[in-house]
């Protein structure tokens, strides 16, 4: 159904989302159990977040002037420096340096600018959607099986065997993509006349927004500087205030991955075949529903059903707003784009998680979920309005 390169990031995507599924779980938990607070949680979150920034443009920029495999290459490499970091940390002060590789991979959750510029110059225009969701979904189903796998482990054996096993996975991965992938830019003929450009130029290009996603940018503005404040400390939040352990934590991952998963490819189908900005929508409504019902409801089943709205938005949002991207944005300036996408917002939220922390010590639970259901009302509103389809 699809080529070489689909299939070898397919195995990629799998291999990482494997180990990775119940690494995504214990992480916060395991900063808890060694004494960390909140707020100081929320600096580690800011430190990924940051460099995060930072490795979405970095990466984006070289993947588009030295082609889009090296930049994957490297994204894997520094994923595995974060694991060694989470390996032999002692206190949260040792998390510094996992949230400085993690962020540098650029890759959390599967949200490389290289790799997703990789995918839509691997198959035809109208085949992106499809092609990034089956690319997702398999790796998906693995996170799924596994995290429930992580969070018994992490109760009952410790945290160090599943560091351990995500290592390997992504020694594995560096290998595997070295050999497998085809490159689909080819300029690494001019690389002289790049290297000869104006620096106040290279600049300029690096600190542009480009006019033609100027609603992504405020959409996304707002939701990762929601997002984190709220969710992306939800599971130390969900230990420290409710008392969930790591196994119920497990439940809700394994679900959010099974809704995700399953709706993956036929949304893609759907919205390659009746277009994207529905879609959008639709993710936002599903959003608003999870957080409405984290701020009414403190009861882990309750917890546990929204997660099957969690998924749904991230099977319809992620190929949505990638496909629409890559359709407003020339090849040769691409990936570059979507790294600025991502990099200017997780700029701005870099005290996010910090400032969701000190929300919660003063305010409690529902306050960074607020903040987060305001945000998502906001950007359905800038979706309606100012993002349009385009003919195809």
């Amino acid at each position: 159904m699809f080529n070489e390169n689909i299939r070898a990031l397919t195995v990629r995507t799998l291999v990482t989302e494997t180990f990775f599924g119940m690494f995504y779980v214990v992480w916060q938990p395991f900063l808890i159990d060694i004494g960390t607070t909140l707020p100081q949680l929320g600096i580690v979150q800011g430190v990924l977040t940051l460099f995060a920034a930072v490795g979405s443009l970095l990466w984006g920029r070289l993947s588009d002037a030295w082609g889009r495999k090296p930049a994957v290459v490297a994204s894997v490499l520094c994923r595995l420096v974060a694991m060694g970091f989470c390996l032999t940390a002692q206190s949260w002060v040792s998390f510094i340096g996992f949230g400085v590789f993690m962020g540098l991979s650029a890759s959390w959750q599967q949200t490389n600018p290289a790799e997703s510029s990789l995918i839509a110059e691997s198959v035809d225009a109208v085949r992106v959607g499809t092609a990034i969701s089956v690319y997702m979904s398999l790796g998906l189903v693995a996170s799924m099986t596994t995290a429930s796998i992580g969070g018994y482990l992490a109760l009952n054996k410790g945290y160090w065997i599943i560091f351990l096993s995500c290592m390997a996975g992504e020694t594995f991965n560096a290998l595997f993509v070295s050999l497998r992938v085809r490159e689909t830019l080819d300029r690494k003929s001019d690389a002289g006349q790049r290297a000869s450009v104006d620096l106040r130029d290279e600049i300029g290009v690096l600190l542009t927004p480009e006019k033609e996603l100027v609603p992504f940018y405020l959409i996304n503005f707002i939701g990762t500087f929601s997002y984190g404040a709220s969710t992306s400390i939800l599971y130390a939040l969900l230990v420290d205030n409710l008392g969930f352990n790591t196994v119920q934590l497990g439940l809700m991952s394994t679900l959010f991955g099974l809704s995700w998963g399953l709706t993956q490819v036929p949304v893609g189908w759907l919205m390659d075949r009746y277009g994207r900005k529905a879609f959008l929508l639709l993710a936002e409504v599903s959003a608003m529903v999870v957080m409405a019902g984290y701020i009414l409801s403190k009861e882990f089943l309750v917890f546990l059903l929204l997660q099957i709205f969690y998924g749904l938005e991230h099977s319809m949002w992620i190929p949505a707003q990638i496909a629409m991207v890559a359709e407003r944005v020339p090849a040769e300036r691409r990936a570059l784009a979507m790294g600025k996408l991502s990099t200017f917002p997780m700029l701005l939220a870099v005290p996010a998680p910090f400032i969701g922390g000190l929300l919660y010590t003063a305010l409690g639970f529902n306050a960074p979920m607020i903040l987060r259901l305001v945000a998502i009302l906001a950007s359905f509103t800038i979706i309606l309005f100012f993002v349009h389809e385009r003919s195809r």
